[in-house]
């Protein structure tokens, strides 16, 4: 409209100005005319300006016309961009449609697994506190059956001691060697979490494969004495990786606890397991060469020394991965852990990075026998120097095992650990060994019903090993508890050969060296003091 408008404008000024120029033509003839007669020299100029003038109509008509046609031009190009606009929003718009069902949906799988997750945190959360209320139960349970036990015991002990003073003897040094609390469960995961890393960081190489660890001696049988700083050790199982294959050669032939035992390894094929997961090469047919060039080397080539399995090399390997492996454990920020020197074994230092509390762990390693509770141990033999490539026979998992069943049938109340403890801590700084005084009292365990170790029995049982030694040191003899002993229990494993073996002497190098015996029969003197002063002045 506006456009019609200003064309109606325009063809009027058209017009209006045709009727000017006609009046401006019949002047400027008129002015030739008068010029030619000469009756005029020179150009009427303000006259010629002002007829000019009449064209400013035109020029304002053409300029309002551009004017109007760049404004319509603006308007038609703003509407387009704002057209495109509206488009590209409507186009990010059903684009965010589409992609939020999506965000929204991976929302609600996300929401719904977190519910999920909180879920089965909340039922192990019940479960963890219905497992500690029962566990409280149980344990309220057994202090109360351990009091009223206690109660008896006392009860008895009056009609049993004729003499309040020995009753006030006895409870004193019972009391005084009831064990501290040990550490044992923990030793027990920190090194479960260290073996199991180990075996994911290194799976299916030609290392001896770890089992998990078998805790042995005084601090896992319950008697360490309260003196000594305890060292937790653990009997690590270790067995031939794929392709190889262990043979135990136990020494001279009738040897028995054979001290120069070894441990042949031997390749095997696997070819089968080549040919159906591909991951192997056969170590027996396949050249030098290509497997140089495409396997790592056999147990042979690294661990060994000739076809034995060396004790050092095994132990400086394990030695030498244990802090990087450790590192990656989930308790390696809470406990520190240092590998103390060792050519026999794996010695640790833990450290509580809170309290600054250490636990000194040792780590052998053995070889199972079949299946039974001997192994061939890394441990040092008896001699003076006992070679890398020998593994002596251990009985430690057979006397935990033995431990372990005499609790199970004595009950909680039983004097045997308290007896042991007693005398290990009146040994330290004498001749006689720790392992002496146990193996006497496995015998008296086997000879004396477990049903005469009560609490009352104790210092009776103390006055028996004290008897016992006398007797053995006497006769220069005190026999290996496992070895010919036929009346061992199911639960402890032996070889067939055990039962029917001669006895081993363990005071043998008494007959051989007069002198040592003269100084084992001085310090029997000196322990039967020690024990004395124990029990009457409680030092």
């Amino acid at each position: 409209m506006a456009l019609v408008l200003v064309l109606a404008l325009l063809v009027r000024a058209l017009i209006v100005s045709g009727s000017d120029h006609a009046v401006m033509l019949e002047r400027v003839q008129q002015h030739e005319k008068e010029q030619r007669n000469g009756e005029q020299s020179w150009v009427d100029m303000p006259a010629l300006l002002f007829t000019l003038l009449h064209y400013w109509k035109i020029w304002l008509c053409t300029g309002l016309f551009v004017f109007l046609f760049w404004n319509m031009w603006r308007s038609l190009k703003r509407k387009q961009h704002e057209e495109g606009g509206q488009q590209e929003q409507q186009e990010r718009e059903e684009q965010v449609e589409e992609v939020e069902p999506e965000e929204q949906q991976e929302q609600v799988e996300q929401e719904e697994q977190l519910e999920r997750v909180e879920e089965l945190e909340r039922v192990d959360q019940v479960e963890h506190v219905e497992q500690e209320e029962r566990e409280d139960q149980g344990e309220q349970v057994q202090q109360e059956e351990q009091v009223e036990e206690v109660e008896r015991e006392d009860e008895e002990d009056e009609y049993f001691y004729h003499s309040a003073l020995t009753r006030y003897i006895a409870r004193r040094a019972w009391e005084k060697m009831q064990g501290r609390a040990t550490k044992c469960v923990l030793v027990e995961e920190l090194m479960r979490d260290l073996l199991q890393t180990f075996t994911f960081v290194c799976p299916n190489s030609f290392y001896p494969v770890l089992q998990p660890a078998i805790g042995v001696g005084s601090a896992f049988e319950g008697w360490s004495p309260c003196e000594e700083d305890i060292v937790y050790h653990l009997l690590v199982p270790i067995k031939a990786p794929h392709g190889h294959v262990f043979h135990p050669e136990l020494g001279e032939e009738g040897d028995m606890l054979a001290r120069n035992s070894r441990i042949r390894v031997e390749l095997v094929c696997m070819c089968t397991r080549e040919q159906q997961l591909g991951d192997v090469l056969c170590f027996l047919h396949h050249s030098e060469e290509e497997l140089s060039q495409n396997q790592q080397p056999s147990l042979l080539q690294t661990l060994c020394t000739g076809s034995y399995l060396d004790v050092q090399k095994t132990a400086a390997w394990f030695n030498k991965q244990v802090p990087r492996i450790w590192r990656l454990t989930h308790r390696a920020h809470r406990y520190g852990l240092k590998v103390l020197p060792s050519s026999r074994s794996c010695k640790l230092q833990v450290t509580d990075t809170s309290s600054g509390e250490k636990v000194h762990v040792e780590l052998l390693f053995g070889v199972q026998q079949g299946n039974l509770d001997i192994f061939l141990s890394s441990q040092n033999a008896e001699a003076v120097f006992t070679p890398s490539t020998t593994w002596p026979q251990s009985c430690a998992v057979a006397e935990r095992k033995y431990f372990e069943y005499v609790a199970r049938t004595a009950g909680p109340n039983s004097c045997h650990l308290v007896c042991l403890r007693l005398f290990a801590h009146i040994l330290v700084g004498m001749g006689f060994s720790s392992y002496t005084i146990k193996t006497l009292l496995l015998h008296l365990l086997a000879i004396i019903p477990l049903e005469d170790w009560r609490r009352r029995h104790f210092l009776s049982r103390l006055e028996n090993l004290l008897q016992y030694l006398q007797y053995c040191l006497n006769d220069k003899l005190l026999n290996h508890f496992l070895l010919g002993n036929a009346t061992m229990p199911d639960e402890v494993v032996l070889p067939q050969a055990f039962q029917t073996a001669s006895p081993l002497n363990l005071f043998q190098h008494l007959e051989q060296d007069p002198d040592a015996h003269s100084r084992a029969l001085r310090d029997f003197k000196e322990l039967k003091d020690r024990l004395f002063r124990l029990l009457l002045f409680g030092r």
